[in-house]
């Protein structure tokens, strides 16, 4: 009751339609940035954080911190079209942005080019108020000659998508994930091209990993520089949200990081940042600058991924769903949570304060009756 109460009080706000844009958020499989390594120097003439980093200069970015590592690719998908930090079933309706989008009178779709029963995403995603969502067996197979789509061809397709829909005068939100550079990558050398320095103690086989793993990163980078180019020269106000969802695999038994010397010491904030940081974006076309008045450009704070859309609507100055709001609320405490590791008071804690254990048994209250016992038609 108390939930309800909450819900009730504080409403879901319409996008007010002078400042609705198109939305195309992206999950990048195992897409993470090391860039910021001292014990890795990266190719001057293969850089593969080269076209990255440019997109990066032009939009607004900062730093996930998941609860996952190397697998489990969904909990990063789900937490960030729920908005919830912990999920229910999913075997019934259930509220996401999708549905919010969808209310708003958005064409809702999604794509991924894996297949449609790896975590039931064919009913799950269906539950989650998708209009469409397509995969290799109904879409992608056809367009990679029966291989898993890479992301040349993914974009490829979310952009003819986003071009069908404003051809259709019909405002659009789609939430795609990307499967190249899957792990593993392989001890043998795929591409013949140094991204990465091999040092003295670097070891040839955890090499060759690394630098597999970093021709990923560089294709999967002059993809999405492309995929902007071609949203920046849209007149239609379109703005695009990316994020990796985990740390790669990297050798059996974390080989690689430990050649690296990176430390997964999760009882510091520098090893909780090693095992469970990835990048996000957030870049707006001139026209969607134009409409929301504001240039979506600067560092954004490191955050959970279920914080993610919180922080676009605030620079879109959206009110946004009546949960993003008591989410807003939390999310000043505590604006990471990772495996029963919370972000208080500007530090990595084990053991919330009194006041802030408070907040979240309030706020996790809320988030249960929302999930589970919300009216959805």
């Amino acid at each position: 009751r108390e939930a309800k109460k909450v819900l009730d009080t504080l409403e879901t706000d319409d996008i007010p339609e002078n400042r609705k844009v198109n939305v195309i958020a992206i999950m990048l499989e195992a897409f993470a940035d090391f860039s910021g390594y001292e014990q890795i120097s990266f190719s001057e003439e293969n850089n593969p954080y080269e076209e990255y980093k440019e997109i990066e200069k032009n939009s607004y970015y900062g730093k996930l911190i998941t609860n996952i590592f190397a697998g489990g690719t969904v909990s990063t998908e789900r937490r960030f079209i729920t908005g919830a930090d912990v999920l229910p079933s999913l075997r019934k309706n259930v509220p996401s942005y999708a549905r919010y989008f969808d209310e708003q009178g958005y064409r809702v779709e999604g794509s991924h080019p894996c297949y449609q029963w790896f975590y039931n995403r064919i009913n799950i995603n269906e539950n989650l108020g998708f209009e469409k969502y397509d995969f290799y067996e109904n879409r992608y197979s056809e367009l990679a000659d029966g291989e898993i789509a890479s992301d040349d061809i993914l974009f490829a397709e979310l952009y003819r998508d986003l071009m069908k829909s404003i051809d259709d005068n019909q405002l659009y939100f789609n939430f795609s994930v990307t499967y190249q550079n899957h792990g593993p990558y392989g001890t043998a050398d795929w591409y013949g091209i140094p991204y990465v320095e091999n040092k003295r103690f670097y070891k040839d086989e955890e090499y060759n990993i690394l630098n597999n793993y970093f021709g990923g990163i560089k294709s999967t980078g002059i993809e999405l520089q492309k995929f902007i180019n071609t949203i920046d020269s849209l007149e239609s106000p379109t703005v695009v949200i990316a994020f990796g969802d985990h740390k790669p695999w990297l050798g059996d038994g974390n080989s690689v990081y430990e050649m690296l010397d990176i430390k997964f010491d999760l009882q510091t904030e520098e090893g909780i940042e090693n095992y469970y940081s990835t990048p996000y974006f957030i870049h707006a076309n001139n026209s969607a600058k134009s409409v929301l008045g504001n240039e979506f450009v600067g560092k954004g704070p490191t955050i959970s991924p279920n914080y993610l859309m919180n922080e676009f609507f605030k620079l879109a100055n959206w009110g946004g769903p009546s949960f993003m709001k008591v989410a807003n609320q939390i999310k000043k405490y505590i604006p990471i949570v990772t495996n029963g590791i919370f972000y208080e008071n500007r530090k990595y804690t084990n053991e919330l304060s009194e006041e802030g254990q408070k907040k979240w048994d309030e706020y996790k209250n809320i988030e249960h009756y929302y999930l589970n016992d919300y009216s959805i038609e």
